[in-house]
């Protein structure tokens, strides 16, 4: 599985200790399109499922300023409200099996549980800082690993954090690739932190184009 740099605050660092400076590495990011520059869809029914995430992400970019447009906020809010609709359509297509699984959190251990038949498949480890929630590792039971149920455990968490409004912190690889591929979760992540993930999810598209 893809280790990504952690770019975030590490959960053990002091508060008051200064950041490291920035590599130089901006120099390779592409620069962020304004609104008008976006070909954005007046209608979503012949846009692939990718390709919403993919506007998703750009939108988002451009939202995340200091002065975003309203135009920008009202697309990126219709965008996630499409993405959650179909989302909500996969689940009902697969009521059969998600009714196989089951969530919970075990907060004596600081996880966040999936079980599959009663049995646990995977957890994610936690740690709370108040009203944040820090996603430090997840763990797939190795028997179940072909059935694909992490993306199951990561949007279970990222939904119960969501209901709890608790904000997300992913320090843990595996939740960092689930918000890369589904950018209606990160609002999630506090306003503090989300500019260095974007940093993070522009870096590993730098580096994937070259090594294309």
């Amino acid at each position: 599985m893809e280790r990504l740099p952690q770019m975030l605050d590490h959960p053990t660092a002091r508060k008051d200790e200064p950041s490291p400076p920035w590599n130089g590495r901006s120099r390779h990011l592409a620069p962020v399109r304004q609104s008008q520059d976006l070909d954005f869809p007046a209608d979503f029914t012949d846009v692939s499922t990718r390709e919403l995430r993919l506007l998703c992400n750009r939108t988002y970019e451009q939202l995340d300023t200091d002065h975003p447009a309203l135009e920008t906020r009202e697309q990126y809010e219709a965008l996630v409200e499409e993405l959650e609709r179909r989302e909500r359509q996969a689940e009902r297509r697969g009521t059969d099996v998600a009714a196989r699984e089951t969530f919970r959190d075990n907060a004596l251990f600081s996880r966040f549980e999936l079980f599959r038949d009663g049995v646990m498949a995977g957890y994610m480890q936690y740690e709370m800082r108040g009203s944040h929630v820090l996603l430090l590792h997840s763990v797939i039971d190795p028997r179940f690993r072909r059935m694909g149920l992490e993306p199951v455990l990561m949007q279970a968490v990222l939904l119960n954090a969501h209901r709890r409004r608790l904000a997300v912190v992913p320090y843990c690889p595996e939740a960092q690739n689930f918000l890369a591929a589904h950018p209606q979760y990160l609002s999630l992540i506090p306003a503090a932190q989300r500019r260095r993930f974007a940093r993070l999810l522009a870096s590993r598209a730098d580096h994937a184009g070259r090594d294309a």
